[in-house]
C-alpha cells in the first residue's frame, strides 16, 4: 500500500519522484524507503531491506537516522569540531604524537617539502572529507606536488605519516589499518559501543570501506575480533582476500590502553555524547587518526542485526 505522503509527493513533485525512481533503477520500494526515511540506496541493498518488513527495517541505524539522533545528543559546537580534521587536532592535540598543520599558501609549501623529505613523506587530507576521499600520500620532496594540491584547493590538512605495528599491518601493509572505537558519554561515564577493525586492500593507502577496505567487529571488553571480515557490499571474507590473514578470534594488542585513552579523549569534550575515534597502533602506543560521528554499516553488516534500539538505549534517547 502506497503511503499518503508518497502519493502527495508524486502529485506535487512528479519530476523529483521520477528522478528518485530512476536512481533506484525503477525499484519503487527502494525509492519510497528513501523518500520516507532517507535510507541510502546502498543501505537498502546491503541491509537486505527487500526481504525485511517495516518493523525489521526500523531496527537499523541508517545514516539519516544517525544524523537525527546525533542532533539530539551532541552539541553543534562539538559536531563542528569533529567534522573538521584540523579542528579535531587542535582540540585533542595533547593526545597526538605527530605533527599536523594546514597548507594554506605558497609560504607553507617549502616547509612541507622539506619536512616531508626528512620524515619520508607526508599525508595531505581535505579538512572535512570522509570515506578516505581526497587523501594523498606525498613521498617526493619536490614542491611541484604541493603546488598542484594548493591550486586544487586551499587549506589542506598535512600530517606526518603514521608507522603502524607489525600486528596491524599483517592484513595489509600498504594501508594504515585502524580501530574505530565508538564512545558514549553519559553522566560522566564512558562506554564503548561495538568497536571494529578496518583494513585496506593491497596497494591502497587508506583502510576505508568506501575504498574497498574490510572490517570486522570487536568485543568491547576483551578486544577480541568476533566476526569474519566483510566489505561494504556485504561479502564475507574469513581471511583477508590479499594476505589470507584471518579476522575472527584474533585479539587486538594493548586493548585496555586503547579503552583508557579514548575514555580520556571523550571526557575532554563533555558536550558530545557520541564520538567515533579512528585509532592506529604504533610502537609508541595508540595514535588518534581522527574523530567523527561515523556510520554503523560495518557493525550491522558483520553482526547481521540492526543497532538502533541498542544505540538509543545506551545514549539515553527516548
Amino acid at each position: 500500500m502506497t503511503s499518503p505522503y508518497i502519493l502527495l509527493y508524486k502529485t506535487l513533485f512528479p519530476w523529483k519522484y521520477r528522478h528518485y525512481l530512476r536512481r533506484a533503477d525503477g525499484n519503487r520500494d527502494m525509492c519510497h524507503e528513501t523518500l520516507l526515511h532517507g535510507t541510502f540506496y546502498e543501505e537498502y541493498k546491503v541491509y537486505d531491506f527487500a526481504n525485511k518488513d517495516e518493523s525489521q527495517r526500523r531496527e537499523y541505524l541508517t545514516d539519516a537516522l544517525r544524523d537525527k539522533l546525533c542532533a539530539k545528543i551532541n552539541s553543534r559546537h562539538g559536531e563542528k569540531i569533529v567534522a573538521n580534521k584540523y579542528l579535531t587536532y587542535k582540540h585533542f592535540q595533547k593526545f597526538y604524537h605527530r605533527r599536523i598543520w594546514l597548507l594554506k599558501s605558497d609560504d607553507d609549501i617549502v616547509e612541507a617539502a622539506q619536512y616531508g623529505a626528512r620524515s619520508g613523506g607526508l599525508v595531505a587530507k581535505p579538512p572535512a572529507s570522509c570515506g578516505g576521499n581526497g587523501v594523498h600520500l606525498i613521498t617526493t620532496d619536490s614542491a611541484e606536488e604541493w603546488q598542484r594540491l594548493l591550486k586544487e584547493k586551499k587549506g589542506w590538512v598535512v600530517e606526518e605519516p603514521i608507522r603502524q605495528t607489525e600486528f596491524m599491518s599483517q592484513w595489509n601493509g600498504s594501508s594504515v589499518n585502524t580501530i574505530r572505537m565508538n564512545t558514549i558519554l553519559r553522566y560522566g561515564e564512558v562506554r564503548q559501543f561495538i568497536p571494529f577493525i578496518r583494513t585496506g586492500r593491497k596497494g591502497n593507502f587508506v583502510d576505508n570501506g568506501a575504498k574497498g577496505g574490510l572490517f570486522a567487529s570487536i568485543d568491547a571488553i576483551t578486544g577480541m575480533i568476533i566476526s569474519d571480515g566483510y566489505d561494504e557490499e556485504g561479502v564475507c571474507h574469513a581471511g583477508h582476500p590479499d594476505s589470507g590473514v584471518a579476522f575472527k578470534g584474533l585479539s587486538i594488542p594493548q586493548w585496555q590502553e586503547l579503552v583508557s585513552l579514548t575514555e580520556k579523549m571523550a571526557l575532554s569534550m563533555p558536550d558530545m555524547v557520541y564520538i567515533g575515534w579512528d585509532m592506529a597502533l604504533t610502537d609508541n602506543g595508540w595514535e588518534p587518526v581522527e574523530a567523527n560521528r561515523g556510520e554503523f554499516v560495518a557493525q550491522q553488516i558483520t553482526l547481521h542485526r540492526g543497532l538502533c534500539r541498542e544505540f538509543e538505549e545506551i545514549c539515553g534517547i527516548r
